[in-house]
């Protein structure tokens, strides 16, 4: 808008240093309400000036600790940081920069600004509109997929990896985590709906997973490891009312051992209350999950039993995120033993906690 981009033409005047550029945006957007202000500008401004990804941001936060008075130190006797702070910006980093803080300031979330975020050990993972942008709550959901696979694999018989479902993958963040993390001993297939997402979950697995699939003496490269298609939870199945002569080509292979997924969960009710940096920005369709959040949670709940099947005895979990209101229900619905469990050939096992106490993520196994 004319107005934020007055103040900032006034506020970052040309030749401004890095160390005052900080300062100066970093009182803007504290006393314009922006969420995570400080963190904002340090990346705002390190993509400004083209800075690594790796250590620009960590360079800008040394400068922010920095006194203002650290300008008289000889110029011979400074650190490189302390250079960095008295750099002035050209005329493109400083037009670059209020751009920049002009679309943080109308509260487009950071992840998109800047294209791309760290999750897990991915550093750098790319983010696009409207694909949800990773938190840091769906590591904890990684880790508990990723223990269970390290326990798997212990006494892991099969000929085989083993594959693993992504349900509404959006950027792709949990399944490539999990293939990074076990890139010889796993396959992951990831679902979504939006073809956007699909190209972005498979171009991140190409930057992330491409060293590992150059090993490999498959044909399919990345393939191998992890492929994301277009496909929705209830449309993800053989059984259809295929009228056709051959029914033995089955369209889809099954057979999976894990399932994880962070669906839409938010319900309806709750949508309002989202900052407009997320409900503005991220899709929809990957936020709510209908009236009581649990739409795509119950198609996936049904389609379990046919994504898991094989021959083997050994149990089949599914790890999903969920609203803190679910673990509830679910452990009710699906309550072991009970005639919906067994309808569904799906019991509740257990819910977790995220850091802020959260009941978040829920254990189902496969009966």
């Amino acid at each position: 808008s004319p107005v934020i981009n007055e103040l900032l033409l006034q506020q970052i005047p040309p030749k401004i240093t890095v160390q005052h550029a900080v300062q100066k945006s970093l009182k803007i957007l504290e006393e314009k309400s922006i969420p995570e202000p400080e963190e904002s500008v340090l990346h705002l401004l390190s993509h400004a000036l083209n800075l690594s990804w790796e250590n620009g941001y960590r360079q800008l936060r040394e400068i922010l600790s920095l006194s203002v008075g650290s300008s008289t130190i000889s110029e011979n006797a400074m650190s490189p940081i302390q250079q960095l702070s008295n750099q002035c910006l050209s005329k493109d980093e400083r037009d670059a920069y209020i751009s920049l803080l002009e679309r943080r300031m109308q509260h487009e979330p950071l992840q998109y600004i800047i294209g791309k975020w760290d999750f897990h050990f991915l550093t750098g993972l790319k983010i696009k509109k409207p694909m949800l942008c990773p938190r840091p709550e769906t590591e904890e959901l990684v880790e508990l997929v990723l223990a269970e696979v390290g326990n798997l694999l212990r006494d892991w018989k099969e000929k085989r990896k083993m594959r693993i479902l992504d349900v509404g993958c959006g950027t792709g963040a949990i399944g490539i985590a999990i293939a990074n993390k076990y890139p010889a001993a796993v396959q992951v297939v990831a679902l979504d709906v939006l073809p956007e997402a699909v190209d972005l979950s498979n171009e991140n697995a190409e930057q992330f997973l491409s060293r590992y699939s150059a090993h490999g003496d498959s044909k399919l490269g990345v393939k191998s490891i992890y492929e994301a298609m277009l496909c929705s939870a209830t449309h993800f199945t053989n059984n259809t009312t295929n009228t056709s002569r051959d029914l033995s080509k089955k369209k889809y292979k099954m057979n999976f051992d894990i399932v994880v997924s962070n669906p839409p969960y938010i319900p309806l009710k709750d949508m309002i209350d989202l900052s407009s940096d997320v409900v503005e920005y991220e899709s929809y369709e990957a936020l709510c999950g209908g009236e009581d959040g649990l739409n795509v949670i119950r198609d996936i709940v049904h389609r379990l039993p046919e994504w898991t099947f094989s021959s083997s005895s050994r149990a089949k979990h599914c790890w999903m995120e969920v609203d803190e209101s679910h673990p509830r229900h679910l452990a009710r619905w699906l309550s072991p033993g009970s005639v919906e469990a067994r309808r569904c050939g799906v019991e509740y096992v257990e819910s977790y906690t995220d850091f802020c106490g959260r009941d978040r993520f829920v254990k189902l196994r496969v009966s």
